[in-house]
């Protein structure tokens, strides 16, 4: 819907005609222009310096001068450090699950009486990425708590399914990133002593070096978790997750507090992953771009739509 952006970068305002896409190609082309134009300039004041080098002990002095003046004119244009950081974000697994990552059948879960899944059944086979999708609440993470609540290595909780049946696979190992962040992270310590919890044989420096890769630079890990912010919680529950290599994820809308640099990377390294994925989300670009099968949730019923999103609107009436 924008005709404008205004990007805040490089310690000053620009504003753009267009959209975002539109503003994102304006700025790489700038700077692509003027890196270009450096290296031309680079170039010559190479050439221009090697020549005052040689002849300007000689009798050549005025053209060594005229250079000289030629180099000062090519002096390139500084170009300043972006404000805009992008984490990098790369899931590995430890081992791959089985084939068969999990079954179940005729799960039920009702809230105050009324039923949000009702008799759900199906499987779910390794590599495959669900999209979890559907107005807010129709019940995507009610489902997920369902599917959490005998997982492997996450404590058992039986009031989350009400009945049906849960078997998971052989060798499973689960990345749960919830919805909500509230106690998700213990208060009264930081953010590097926190991860450091999930490996304790692993070195201090390694720790600092996935929190350097999620944007905790130097002394940001050292920061209280108590005064974490929205998206520094998130990235440091991301931090956990690859800390721990799990070939499962379950991703509770994990875009809700990240930027859109955080979101294009965590995007990317969905893509990427060669395990097995459940998320909900509402960030359409994940939807289309992760997402082989499609879990839609509406009116107290899930569509199970075994391929990816566009193929799945695609098959609507209407």
């Amino acid at each position: 819907m924008c005709t404008h952006i205004a990007d805040i970068d490089y310690q000053t305002i620009i504003t753009y005609p267009g959209g975002y896409d539109d503003m994102v190609l304006a700025k790489t082309q700038v700077r692509a222009r003027i890196e270009a134009d450096n290296a031309q300039r680079e170039k010559k004041i190479a050439q221009l310096s090697d020549f005052i080098a040689r002849f300007s002990a000689g009798t050549r002095a005025s053209q060594v001068g005229s250079r000289r003046k030629e180099v000062e004119r090519l002096q390139t244009t500084d170009l300043a450090r972006s404000n805009i950081q992008r984490p990098y974000i790369r899931f590995k697994m430890s081992r791959p699950s089985g084939v068969t990552v999990l079954e179940f059948d005729a799960l039920a879960k009702a809230q105050g009486g009324r039923p949000i899944v009702s008799a759900f059944s199906g499987e779910i086979r390794r590599g495959e990425k669900i999209v979890l999708v559907g107005r807010n609440g129709q019940g995507k993470t009610t489902m997920l708590k369902a599917l959490l609540s005998d997982a492997p290595g996450l404590p058992a909780s039986t009031a989350d399914l009400d009945s049906g049946t849960l078997k998971w696979g052989h060798g499973v190992s689960i990345g749960y990133f919830p919805q909500d962040h509230t106690g998700a992270i213990d208060k009264g310590t930081t953010a590097v002593e926190w991860l450091h919890q999930f490996a304790p044989d692993l070195p201090r420096q390694d720790i600092r070096g996935l929190l350097g890769q999620m944007l905790f630079s130097g002394e940001e890990g050292m920061k209280p978790t108590e005064a974490l912010s929205g998206g520094e919680t998130a990235r440091l529950l991301l931090c956990r997750i690859l800390l721990q290599k799990p070939n499962v994820l379950i991703l509770d809308e994990p875009t809700n507090h990240l930027d859109l640099e955080a979101i294009n990377a965590l995007n990317v390294a969905l893509q990427e992953f060669e395990g097995t994925i459940l998320v909900v989300t509402h960030d359409q670009d994940l939807i289309e771009e992760v997402g082989t099968r499609v879990w839609h949730f509406e009116h107290g019923e899930i569509r199970d739509f075994k391929g990816p999103y566009e193929e799945y609107a695609a098959s609507l009436p209407g």
